[in-house]
């Protein structure tokens, strides 16, 4: 188990006050009547999404008279901020968690098993979202919002180019036809004005080719097998040969969402949550459809959860928030994410919302061949040794090979340390 530096320390005593629930000896467990204490730390959200979830919180505290429910509003570095609390023994009873930062908190003893607590509930939850918050044969979190890696385009740009939609069994080939079509220099300069896809993220498109970052058993990086270096190079050519994803250059002042906004992207993959962005800034009709496949069919999960952390004095009423949260409270913001819980997001008032995209269908679709992210640990860590090398290949600089000749190393020097 790592341990926290103790540089870290010094806010622990303001964000346990912003608690609401410091006392000698750690945080309050009861309050004045005897009800147990249960306090959630929100992650950051925008002001419209959090007037959102006041009305969540308020609800939960109405129907659950016998628990004194505080929230704990987390503004800037989310996990930094409970990292500090952990290690000065206040940490909240509730946290929210990505995919990625699961085995980090469970190497720090941070969170407690939900095998029992969650035994007569398991089947309420995509199979998916299960899989991606358990780790070492414990499930950490209760799945909050389910998003599977979607490709989201503009069905008029599709039709100025006499291109079908993408349909379910699209392959690279044909996402590639289409980005070509689509492609096009407006005004002579030799440029691109509109593209034809944003260039998306490389791990999806390793695991559609039947390869992996770090092998399953976690011991070694696995970026020079042929399926990983394939895609890879797919990757790179979809700028340096196809020419049909913006150049670093071009987004230097300008985002994914403002590119796909101004018409001058014709696709671009990401997770659902994208569609309140999209609902605020475009003024045409976009839709989503499943990710095109490689060898293999494959979207990346990347919903969120909730946790009940190991120092909750009261775990069973934790988690009666956490499921309650991630079931009944999801109705309230079920219309900009996919909820989790399978009688509200695989239900028929999900999908037949009125507000765009129109095949919310797609997004449940594609739960059936969502996988997890990469999972370790060192995650960033792994990450930071092999953006550089991809970012010189992405950029013509040197080779697919050579990025992942000089990547490999230094992932499983990484490796080795755990």
């Amino acid at each position: 188990m790592k341990k926290l530096s103790s540089s870290l320390w010094v806010p622990v005593v303001a964000l346990a006050i912003l608690a609401g629930a410091v006392t000698l000896g750690g945080r309050r467990t009861v309050d004045a009547q005897g009800r147990p204490t249960v306090v959630y730390a929100h992650p950051p959200c925008p002001p419209d999404l959090m007037r959102v979830y006041e009305e969540v919180f308020r609800q939960f505290r109405e129907s659950h008279p016998q628990i004194d429910f505080r929230v704990l509003h987390i503004t800037g570095n989310y996990e930094d901020k409970i990292k500090v609390m952990i290690a000065g023994k206040v940490a909240p009873d509730v946290i929210f968690m990505y995919p990625t930062a699961l085995p980090a908190w469970v190497d720090l003893g941070a969170l407690r098993p939900l095998n029992e607590l969650l035994a007569t509930h398991a089947a309420d939850y995509f199979p998916a979202a299960l899989e991606t918050f358990s780790y070492r044969g414990n499930i950490y979190g209760l799945p909050k919002d389910a998003s599977p890696d979607l490709l989201f385009y503009n069905p008029a740009l599709f039709q100025r180019h006499g291109l079908s939609r993408p349909t379910a069994d699209w392959t690279w080939q044909d996402m590639v036809r289409a980005a070509q079509a689509i492609t096009e220099d407006t005004d002579g300069d030799g440029r691109p004005d509109v593209y034809g896809m944003m260039q998306p993220d490389w791990q999806m498109l390793v695991r559609q080719n039947g390869g992996r970052v770090i092998s399953e058993d976690g011991e070694r990086c696995v970026l020079d097998a042929p399926e990983a270096v394939e895609a890879l190079e797919f990757w790179v050519a979809l700028r340096q040969k196809y020419k049909v994803v913006p150049t670093p250059e071009t987004m230097m002042d300008i985002s994914t969402w403002q590119m796909f906004a101004l018409q001058r992207a014709g696709m671009f993959v990401s997770m659902y949550p994208a569609v309140q962005i999209l609902r605020r800034t475009c003024d045409f009709e976009w839709d989503i459809a499943l990710p095109p496949r490689g060898k293999q069919a494959y979207a990346t999960f990347q919903g969120s959860a909730l946790a009940v952390t190991s120092q909750s004095r009261h775990p069973e009423a934790a988690f009666e928030w956490a499921r309650w949260m991630t079931s009944t409270g999801m109705r309230q913001v079920m219309g900009f994410e996919l909820p989790s819980y399978l009688p509200i997001g695989a239900s028929e008032e999900w999908r037949t919302a009125p507000l765009l995209p129109a095949s919310k269908q797609v997004a449940v679709a594609a739960m059936a061949i969502a996988g997890p992210p990469l999972q370790h640990p060192a995650y960033a860590e792994i990450l930071d040794a092999i953006a550089p090398n991809l970012d010189r290949a992405n950029r013509g600089s040197i080779s697919v090979r050579e990025a992942v000749r000089l990547s490999v190393p230094k992932v499983n020097a990484i490796l080795r340390r755990w």
